[in-house]
């Protein structure tokens, strides 16, 4: 029984990482339209400043809104990196643990003693 709960709880952990993935990757796609979004009104906001020769102090807070945004950017791109990293530590203890009970049933399949 204690193994159906250990392979429950691994099936589980799988279900979640790909649930993870699938979330990282949704992410990773809105992020890449915020990003071609981004480098859309950047333009379009240095033609306008070309165009109207917007004052001074318009044209300085823009910049610090495109940098606040860039800035959020670099932020979330490094977030989404560290939920990576956390993921694949979570499928290599996943991945150990599997070899270790598989290693166990082996030995006990060898020993032709199928207790738990």
């Amino acid at each position: 029984m204690e193994k159906e709960v250990k392979t429950k709880i691994m099936m589980q952990l799988m279900e979640s990482v790909d649930n993870i993935l699938d979330w990282m990757e949704k992410i990773k796609n809105s992020f890449s339209r915020y990003v071609s979004n981004m480098d859309g009104w950047v333009k379009e906001i240095n033609k306008k400043i070309s165009e109207f020769k917007y004052v001074k102090e318009n044209v300085e807070e823009n910049n610090d809104n495109i940098q606040h945004n860039y800035n959020l950017i670099y932020e979330l791109k490094d977030q989404i990196e560290e939920l990576k990293q956390e993921i694949n530590a979570l499928k290599l203890i996943q991945i150990i643990s599997l070899k270790k009970e598989r290693e166990f049933v082996r030995k006990r399949i060898e020993k032709k003693d199928l207790k738990y």
